[in-house]
């Protein structure tokens, strides 16, 4: 099952930059550095997804205002 994370500055709009990996404990790492990195500025949303068939289902989230938010238990 892949599991991707997204970093995006500014609006939905806005260019992100992406990846994708197979382990979620990578894919959570990476979610994870993120948020220590660029976690602090207003503009930014990190989420993590699952993907399963086809269909992807957001994980995880960080925004600085509203700090992290666990959509689904993996």
């Amino acid at each position: 099952m892949p599991f991707h994370v997204r970093l995006r500055f500014g609006p939905p709009s806005s260019p992100a930059v992406t990846g994708t990996w197979d382990s979620e404990a990578t894919a959570e790492r990476k979610f994870r550095g993120f948020i220590g990195r660029y976690g602090s500025r207003a503009d930014v949303r990190i989420e993590l997804w699952s993907e399963t068939g086809g269909n992807r289902e957001r994980l995880r989230t960080w925004t600085k205002e509203r700090g992290l938010e666990i959509h689904q238990e993996t």
